[in-house]
Order: structure tokens, then C-alpha cells, then sequence
């Protein structure tokens, strides 16, 4: 590696880690809310393509931050955050590239019995597999991006994926053609089986 490179890398990692601080910040910031939003869809959840209420509630908070989404037949979303980069855009007004970040939205039969007191109101539904919190997590990072478009060379789709518990709400959102033009698809599941602020990281 020559001498030019090595700088340009020393200063590309400087850069994340910048925005990396910047990102970690703003989430301290909203912490409160995004466990109001968990707690909103934990007491509200709806099984496998029927969730309706889910969707417009996903809806409208996805238009109160001013966010373009269209609604996907079986209630998946699919919402944009456009960058302002100086290079987001091509000289033909394609962006650079295109991230894909994405939560499910379905719930479990299962009847719960925490007593918590954001516990299921649908009797016989549950938030079992924390697809609440992904929901929750997935807004954050939509008001975190919003704050930062000059950061985005390019755009970040979101994507609210049903019907995950049933295998079927990835690929009528693949048939709908959401990831034809998406450079990389990221998707994160939380897993009781390690530590808060540990991530696991795989292929697949």
C-alpha cells in the first residue's frame, strides 16, 4: 500500500468514526422514545398478513417525520431517505447507490403472561420474537438518518416486511421487485442470548 493510500484510509476511518459517534449520540437522545414506540407496538401486535392496524400506525409516523413510503400489497412498506451529498446523485439523478435497511412487523399466537403493563391487549397475540423492537429500531434509525442526509451518499430504503413468522412476507416484497436495485439489504434481530450493546454479525 502505498503512501497516498495508506492516508486516504487513515482518513476514510476517521471519518466513520466521526459519524459512527455522531450516530451513537443521537440514538442516546431518543432513547426514551423508541422504547415508547417498542411499548406501543408490543400492546398492539397482529399476526401474519393481518397487520393492518400495524402498518398504519408505521404509516403515520413515517409521515409525521415527512418521509416518502408506499404501501406494499399484504402490509409491507417501503419508505425512502434521500441523501444530500454532493455526490448522492448521478448526472441522470440516480443515487450513487442504495442501502437497504430492514424490520418485520408480524407478531405470534401466543398468549402472554408478563403483566407487564404494555403487555397484549389482542388476546391470544404476542410480540414474542421482538419484532416490536425492530419496528422501534428501524424508526430511530429513520429520524437518525434524517438528521444526517448530508452523510448519505446515495438513499436508504426502509422496508417493514410482514408476514416474516410465516416465510412468506420476504418474497413478495423480493417479487415486488424492492431489492432489484439495492446495493446491500441489512437486517438486525435482537437475541436474549447476548449481552446489551453486543452485536453479532453474519452473511446471512
Amino acid at each position: 500500500m502505498s503512501s497516498a493510500e495508506k492516508a486516504t484510509k487513515k482518513q476514510c476511518n476517521q471519518e466513520c468514526c466521526k459519524v459512527s459517534e455522531e450516530i451513537k449520540q443521537r440514538a442516546a437522545g431518543m432513547e426514551k422514545e423508541i422504547i415508547a414506540e417498542r411499548r406501543y407496538f408490543h400492546k398492539h401486535p397482529e399476526l401474519s398478513l393481518k397487520e393492518t392496524e400495524t402498518a398504519n400506525a408505521l404509516c403515520w409516523r413515517l409521515a409525521s417525520m415527512g418521509i416518502e413510503y408506499t404501501r406494499v400489497p399484504g402490509n409491507g412498506i417501503i419508505a425512502t431517505i434521500k441523501g444530500t451529498a454532493p455526490d448522492a446523485y448521478d448526472a441522470e439523478g440516480n443515487p450513487r447507490r442504495r442501502i437497504a435497511l430492514r424490520s418485520d412487523i408480524d407478531a405470534l399466537p401466543v398468549t402472554e403472561l408478563t403483566g407487564a403493563p404494555y403487555a397484549s391487549e389482542n388476546e391470544g397475540v404476542m410480540h414474542a420474537c421482538g419484532h416490536d423492537c425492530h419496528m422501534s429500531m428501524l424508526l430511530g434509525a429513520a429520524r437518525i438518518l434524517l438528521g444526517m442526509t448530508d452523510e448519505i451518499h446515495g438513499e436508504v430504503r426502509l422496508l417493514f416486511q410482514p408476514a416474516e413468522e410465516l416465510g412468506l412476507g420476504a418474497k413478495a416484497m423480493v417479487d415486488a421487485g424492492l431489492l432489484a436495485d439495492v446495493s446491500a439489504a441489512i437486517g438486525a434481530h435482537n437475541n436474549p442470548n447476548y449481552a446489551p450493546g453486543q452485536i453479532a454479525v453474519g452473511p446471512e
